[in-house]
């Protein structure tokens, strides 16, 4: 009988592989790990191979104790080696120790249960198990009310816009001059720019002090209109 998953860690995260095993099988799936499933006199990589070929995917506890075991490498690697590109999800990765996969194992987005209570941990394992973690009830609407419009009721509800306010003529005038200063700061940004990159390839020490008092002129000029555009939005 094909089980469902095989668990696969490093024996410093025994406690972990076995509580996310106990958990799968609490939930109707069928599990193998070596914990349970290896018995004394057995072959080890017989028992691996088997293990490999007879689970739908794998599940690989992570840790930074797994990442470096040279023993648990081929365990994943054969999940990979079968779906590559993740399509049918056979490589699971589900991390419960501070660590950072790289590789092959570092594009695969992994279930991360760190810091989670165990009701949190249970939940958030079981979801990414699913086709589609789809809520199981509605969403909240997230907007209650919607800014420039109003209900009427006439036994169908439907919106109908206000009036757009026409901008007063200080408004406008507020507009123009914030525009203007807004490309003041450009220009002034621009000319900065260009006379430091100029400053950086120049070595006569009396063109050096002239761009330098150059460059305090600019910044000084900056400030003044950063004050002006500030004023403005008071």
């Amino acid at each position: 009988m094909m089980k469902d998953f095989f668990i696969s860690y490093n024996r410093a995260d025994k406690q972990w592989a076995e509580w996310i095993a106990w958990t799968l099988e609490e939930a109707g799936y069928h599990v193998l790990i070596q914990a349970w499933d290896f018995q004394p006199g057995g072959n080890f990589v017989l028992e691996m191979q088997k293990a490999s070929a007879e689970t739908q995917k794998t599940i690989a506890i992570l840790s930074e104790s797994y990442l470096k075991s040279s023993y648990t490498q081929p365990e994943w690697a054969a999940a990979f080696a079968q779906d590559p590109q993740g399509l049918e999800r056979k490589l699971i990765p589900v991390r419960v120790k501070e660590c950072k996969p790289e590789g092959m194992l570092s594009p695969i987005v992994y279930v991360d249960l760190i810091g989670l209570s165990e009701d949190e941990a249970k939940q958030k394992l079981l979801d990414s198990l699913r086709p589609r973690i789809k809520p199981d009830r509605s969403p909240g609407f997230p907007g209650t009310e919607v800014q420039g419009t109003t209900t009427v009721t006439t036994g169908i509800e439907r919106s109908i816009e206000e009036p757009k306010a026409f901008p007063s003529a200080l408004t406008r005038v507020q507009q123009i001059k914030e525009k203007s200063l807004l490309g003041q700061l450009e220009s002034l940004g621009a000319d900065y720019e260009a006379v430091s990159k100029q400053l950086e390839f120049t070595f006569n020490e009396v063109e050096r002090n002239r761009l330098k008092r150059q460059l305090n002129a600019i910044a000084q000029d900056l400030e003044q209109v950063a004050i002006k555009l500030d004023e403005l939005e008071k």
